[in-house]
Formats: structure tokens, sequence, C-alpha cells
């Protein structure tokens, strides 16, 4: 496995936040790139302004994952903040995003589809490539496997019950693969669907799914009552999705 870090003197190289900064940076890129597409001037990727949504995302991923491990955090406080260990919670992430855009757009008065819609090609880029980091930190994965694609998780990363066996099924990579597929859909769709919005609902159509998928492998998240949270925050998504779709659709006709 590649080291979770490394020593340069005093200083410690998380290779976990080395991905996070490179998913941010990639989808920052492209959207800044994609911006005449929508009318937004580029140089609002060059206002700090744009911190407000980055912000925002990290402390709801982060947020979420401190719900999901309360029964750890809860006697670790000074943990919370030791993002560098890994621990970001999508669903989070993306309410935070979303609240963050909303701010963005009243201060700087932006059409706020426009700018959803430029950023969701951007935004499952950066979950893609963000899921890397899950192979990191070992963290993320499913249930044992003999596939010759299985990763090997150290032993004090596995659950207990699972503790003689080496490989597990790398959830992590099943999403970035759909993750990957779907952001390639997005900019083809972009180029074709013309009415505000409906590439952001498509992108909430499109991740949810992705997750539920991934999510049937994943023996480490968030449940409650034997129900993932992650299935429900997923249909809530898609349910979101679709109905912004056809309401645009139906703003039209």
């Amino acid at each position: 496995m590649i080291p979770r870090s490394i020593e340069i003197g005093p200083f410690s190289i998380h290779f976990y936040g080395l991905i996070i900064v490179f998913a941010i940076f990639a989808g920052w890129y492209l959207a800044k790139n994609r911006a005449r597409i929508y009318e937004i001037p580029q140089k609002i990727f060059d206002d700090p302004i744009l911190l407000i949504p980055l912000v925002l995302s990290i402390a709801g991923a982060r947020l979420y994952h401190v719900l999901d491990l309360w029964s750890y955090y809860g006697r670790n406080l000074a943990d919370i903040i030791k993002i560098q260990n890994g621990g970001l919670g999508i669903w989070g992430g993306i309410l935070g995003m979303i609240l963050g855009f909303l701010i963005v757009v009243k201060l700087k008065k932006l059409d706020l589809s426009n700018s959803l819609d430029l950023a969701a090609p951007s935004v499952i880029l950066g979950q893609a490539i963000g899921r890397f980091g899950n192979y990191i930190n070992q963290e993320g994965f499913g249930p044992p496997t003999n596939l010759p694609w299985g990763v090997p998780i150290d032993p004090e990363n596995r659950p207990a019950q699972y503790l003689l066996h080496p490989r597990f099924h790398p959830t992590f990579f099943y999403e970035a693969i759909l993750n990957l597929i779907f952001f390639i859909l997005l900019l083809y769709l972009a180029g074709k669907v013309k009415i505000k919005g409906q590439i952001f609902a498509l992108y909430l159509i499109f991740y949810s799914v992705a997750r539920t998928i991934s999510e049937f492998w994943r023996i480490d998240t968030w449940v409650v009552d034997d129900i993932k949270i992650a299935y429900i925050f997923s249909l809530a998504a898609f349910i979101c999705g679709a109905g912004l779709f056809f309401l645009r659709s139906k703003s039209r006709a």
C-alpha cells in the first residue's frame, strides 16, 4: 500500500490532503474554463468569495462523518479537526456546497441555476478523484474478496470480524469509476441540454445512482436500525433531481 504520509524534516505531507487539494483544483480549473458557456465571468474564480462553498462543503462533509462516528468523536473531541486522517461524508459536503453557492450567487448577483449547472461536472470529477484518498487511508472498502482486483488492507484497519481476511472489495474505486463515467456523460449532455437547472438535476440523479450501487458493498457507513443513511440521502437526492428536471421541462413547455 502507498504510505499515508511522508516526513520531510519537521513536516508531514499527508497524501490524503494532497489528493483532496488536487480534486478541488481540478474542479475549479474545469469550471473556470467552462464559465463562458453559462455567461459567468471568469474573474469570479479568482475571488476569495469562492472559499465560502469550499469551506462549507468541507465542514458539511466532516460533520456528516463525525455524526456517523459520534460514539468515538464524542469521547475524542480533539480528533474532530484532524481531517488529515480521513473522514469526509460526501452527502454532507454536497449540502454544504449548495448552501455556499446560495450565499455566493446572492452576494454576487449570479444566476443560481447556471452556477449549479456549471459546477455539476466539476463536483462529480472532484468526487471521483477524492475517492483515491480512501485508498490511501484504507477506508471505505467493502467485504473480503478473492477477486484479482481486491485490495490489501492492513490488519489495524480491518473490521474485527474480518481480521483473518487480507483483501477486500475496492468500493472506493467502484464509485470513482462510476463518477468518471457520469462526469463524461454530464459534459456531453451539457452541450445538449439547454434548460437551466437540468444539468445539476442530472448530477443529483447520477450521483445518487453511483452512490447507491457502491454502497451495496460498503461495510463502514452510517447505519441506523439496519438502514444505511447513505441510501436515504441517495433516495432523497434522486427524487429532488428527478423533480427538478421535470419541473424545469414543464416550465419551458
